[in-house]
């Protein structure tokens, strides 16, 4: 019997029903595994690794004194089962076999998981033959290739695998504990530290500080625009940045008409096809089109085990010559990209694109198999990835009409640049590179242009961006951090364990924490040159440079060292670790209840809670977090003795709000302004009460109120009255400024808040006052026309839209009746239902509810209701008139013409105005009715 072993089921069924060819495939269950057979053969998948290695016993007490965490690093290693009833079962099969074939991934990880599965029969088999059956592709050419060229196991690109394994379980379980006892973390809570994640830690945790100590510096731009025949140019000064202000004023003081073509440079550029996927640049690719790293790992493994695409873990950009592109091109002709395929074969180039990355174990990743979008689901965006890539690669290349024209105003050089796409190339089926033209004008050296506008743009530097999921990838890839198959893993546990967040990525508190103790005290865990040199040797490994035992043994001696610099400060690490993760959040007691007051984010937003909660409500709300996030500072208030409290936002200064509750008081010193009982007095007796915020007064019950402040009833029924009102004043205007910045992009001079402060000076402070307000009151607050006009049509349809929702009418419907032009409730009511039903595609009947509720909200007549059946019949009748369409038919009901009696008692003139139609066109039709 010969039994196959794959890495997982999904390959073992695809691998039994390829290889059994006409005969028909038995799937059982034994213990819960899927067993697949066909003649004399058998196929079992595993779950990947079956067995894990582990320390021997007696390490699992993380507060033992006879073993600390340093006793982790020389601790002896075995192999523990951890897929028991797969182990047992293959065992069992084993024992009969007279021929066992390893079908697991072609790469180190898949070498060692074969190795297992090896070592598995050959316990309890020692004499039956193993080979090794290895394929880029789980596709019917594929594997038959590879079950008739079987080879060896590779022991030793395998033993690279298991040296990885017990050195980062030696690393990482050992390093682990140490900071987790140290910072007294224990359970969900521990830190994790590990050779690859660390140093990758690191690289966000500096690019982060990058940022907050970026100063940003000013630099002035100037730019121009001019026209010929009617199309518009805009250049820029030849100088590009200026540095100081004073030459920047000057250039554009000095620059005067005439402007004067000095040069046109007309040229061509070279588009280069995209070079075949390699992991890294698959991943890249994925993230442009909205994949995080791990998820695009994920898909790709599901499409490779399904047989529709190559193995998605490999280092090449080069085909190599074995691969049949042909063959490729004639699995794609039976799918959608077809025409593609089609177009490449006409314009294919003469060699396909080539990276600079060659490996001998899987070509780059490439389509394998037919696929239809109603097939894969949400997949098929990834498999339509690898095929257009793989049909661009094979494409030629784009080119490009360039153009330059460089123009002199009055001793003042400008430059404009142009690029016009003359030959699509690759582009034409590989549609996820923007190629947008920009086309200039013809213009003639000599010739003089009329300077139609000037500006000159103060800007600011912008500190290094914070690292995306595939550009860290990029770069752990460049600074031999991790490997293919373990990348997007290392950024998904650094995920998992809260020490980086949000996308791009930045560190949290604790992950900040957590290695800048360990770049004080042992940097070599943080720095990727540890990283590197094992790197190096399980690579020397591959090739018997290096023995298995060997590395393991260098790596224990690198840890010793670590563990020397780290036991003498362990109280000091754990200390630092601890001040920053918790002391940094506290500022000090809550004015209510003496509990520490401690800043809290939750998503986007962050707040000052109390520790004392439930008990103690008492909070402070704080701006978003896309303003900054907050953090502690190390001035103290005088008053109320707490930390200042300071904004820290990605290329701006920090913003220092000071004592958060004193801008507490001092805000809600405005709010209280605009309450009319509100007095001076009665702000102090609030504040002596212990009662800080406006919302608080709003929540209160009158007779507690009244009690607690000393006040009659009278005037703590007006108070609270007067607090709602202006607390709903104030909801209502964030939702106006909310709705506007929709609309308003802010410039330069004008910020939101600067826009805002105009409208209320125009008496706008509610989205129904933009709905109600002119144009050009608008446009006073610096909106241009459009962007005024654009708001006001947009708060009308919003105001009408809430004012639908109120009277009745559904989402769904309403939605259809904005899309169809009927925005208001008017707009409803003076449209016939007979046209509205065919405009918004609302059944009659539902038209008929929505009008009846509108005018008695209007206080309006009640219009004429249509039956659904009246409805259809008079369509009939006037479909079956002679030139009565679509287009007529929609015309009349436009009228209120919906059937012959209708449009006999419809007075033609007024029918004629209302439908569009001639006067002339209404009275042939009301004579064919006849009625």
């Amino acid at each position: 019997m010969h039994l196959i072993i794959a890495e997982k089921n999904i390959a073992a069924n695809r691998i039994a029903h390829i290889m059994s060819g006409k005969e028909k495939v038995s799937a059982k269950k034994e213990g819960g595994v899927n067993v697949y057979s066909f003649g004399d053969r058998t196929s079992i998948g595993l779950r990947g690794h079956v067995v894990e290695v582990d320390f021997v016993e007696g390490y699992t007490n993380w507060r033992s004194q006879e073993r600390p965490p340093r006793s982790l690093i020389d601790a002896g290693t075995v192999k523990r089962p951890t897929e028991p009833a797969i182990v047992k079962l293959i065992q069992k099969i084993a024992k009969k076999a007279n021929r066992v074939t390893i079908a697991t991934d072609y790469d180190t990880e898949g070498e060692l998981i074969g190795k297992e599965a090896y070592e598995l029969v050959r316990a309890v088999n020692s004499k039956v033959p193993v080979d090794r059956a290895r394929f880029s592709a789980i596709t019917a050419e594929e594997i038959t290739r590879a079950f008739s060229e079987t080879a060896e196991i590779d022991f030793d690109l395998a033993a690279a695998g298991e040296a990885r394994q017990v050195v980062d379980l030696i690393w990482g379980a050992s390093l682990t504990r140490f900071i987790s006892l140290a910072a007294k973390r224990g359970g969900v809570n521990i830190l994790s530290v590990g050779r690859v994640q660390s140093p990758t830690l690191a690289m966000i945790v500096d690019r982060e500080r990058e940022i907050d100590s970026f100063i940003p510096e000013p630099y002035w731009e100037i730019s121009l625009t001019t026209e010929k025949d009617g199309q518009q140019i805009v250049a820029r000064h030849a100088e590009g940045r200026f540095t100081e202000k004073k030459a920047a004023e000057a250039a554009y003081k000095g620059t005067k008409e005439p402007l004067v073509i000095t040069e046109v440079k007309e040229g061509k550029r070279a588009d280069r096809a995209p070079t075949p996927f390699d992991t890294t640049q698959f991943i890249v690719a994925a993230a442009r089109i909205g994949y995080s790293a791990a998820n695009a790992m994920r898909v790709a493994e599901e499409l490779y085990m399904n047989g529709f695409i190559s193995y998605p873990r490999t280092d090449n950009t080069i085909y190599p010559p074995s691969l049949n592109l042909e063959s490729i091109l004639k699995t794609l002709e039976k799918t959608k990209f077809a025409p593609d395929v089609e177009w490449v074969r006409k314009n294919k180039r003469a060699k396909p694109t080539e990276g600079k990355k060659s490996s001998t174990d899987h070509p780059p990743i490439h389509p394998t198999g037919v696929a239809t979008e109603a097939e894969l689901g949400e997949n098929w965006k990834l498999y339509e990835l690898v095929v257009r890539r793989f049909l661009a690669t094979l494409s030629p290349d784009a080119e490009w009409a360039t153009m330059r024209i460089a123009m002199d105003a009055t001793g003042q050089n400008y430059i404009a640049t142009g690029s016009r796409l003359t030959t699509p190339g690759w582009r034409t089926v590989y549609p996820y590179s923007d190629a947008k033209d920009s086309i200039l004008p013809v213009v003639k050296k000599g010739e003089k242009l009329k300077i139609l506008d000037l500006n000159l743009e103060e800007k600011q530097t912008q500190p290094p961006p914070r690292y995306s999921q595939s550009k860290l990838i990029q770069v752990m890839e460049e600074l031999g951090l991790g490997t293919k198959s373990t990348r997007h893993e290392v950024i998904q546990k650094l995920i998992s364990r809260k020490y980086i967040e949000g996308n791009p990525l930045r560190p949290t508190l604790v992950g900040k924490a957590v290695t800048e103790s360990l770049e004080a005290h042992a940097s070599t865990i943080t720095r990727p040159d540890m990283t590197q040199k094992l790197e190096q040797a399980m690579e020397a490994i591959k090739i018997r440079d290096k023995s298995r035992d060997g590395v393991i043994d260098d790596s224990r001696k690198m840890l010793h060292q670590v563990f020397d610099e780290l036991e003498p400060n362990e109280a000091v690490i754990g200390q630092e670790i601890m001040d920053q993760t918790d002391e940094e959040l506290t500022l000090g007691p809550c004015p209510v209840c003496g509990n520490d007051l401690r800043i809290r984010r939750k998503g986007g937003s962050q707040f000052i809670g109390c520790n004392g909660y439930p008990d103690c409500t008492f909070n402070i709300s704080l701006p978003g977090t896309m303003w900054g996030s907050a953090v502690r500072t190390k001035n103290v208030c005088e008053i109320h003795k707490l930390f200042h409290v300071s904004l820290i936002a990605k290329g701006s200064r920090p913003w220092e709000m000071g004592c958060p509750l004193c801008q507490l008081i001092e805000q809600q010193k405005e709010h209280y302004a605009k309450m009319p009982s509100m007095t001076e007095q009665m702000q102090q007796t609030l504040l002596d009460c212990k009662i800080f915020s406006l919302y608080e007064v709003s929540r209160m019950e009158p007779e507690v109120f009244a009690k607690k402040t000393g006040i009659n009833k009278k005037l703590a029924d007006k108070l609270i009255q007067e607090a709602n009102e202006v607390l709903n004043f104030i909801r209502k205007r964030s939702e106006c400024k909310k709705f506007m910045k929709q609309y308003v992009p802010p410039k330069r001079g004008r910020s939101h808040t600067k826009v805002m402060n105009g409208f209320s000076d125009s008496g706008i402070n509610f989205i129904e006052d933009v709905a109600l307000a002119s144009v050009d009151t608008l446009k006073k607050t610096g909106l241009s026309d459009e962007e005024a006009e654009t708001l006001k049509t947009e708060a009308i349809a919003l105001v009408a839209k809430n004012q639908l929702k109120d009277i009745g009418v559904s989402t769904v419907s309403l939605k259809r009746y904005q899309e169809s032009g009927f925005l208001t409730p008017e707009d409803i009511l003076l449209a016939h239902p007979a046209y509205l039903s065919l405009k918004a595609g609302i059944s009659i009947d539902t038209v008929t509810k929505h009008v009846s509720l509108i005018a008695e909200a209007l206080g309006r007549p009640e219009p004429e209701k249509i039956s659904k059946k009246a409805l259809e019949a008079g369509k009939n009748e006037l479909t079956g008139l002679h030139g009565v369409g679509d287009t007529t038919l929609e015309n009349l009901y436009k009228a209120g013409i919906y059937d012959k009696k209708t449009l006999a008692a419809a007075d033609a003139a007024k029918a004629a105005m209302l439908s569009g139609l001639s006067k002339d066109h209404v009275k042939k039709l009301q004579a064919a009715s006849g009625i």
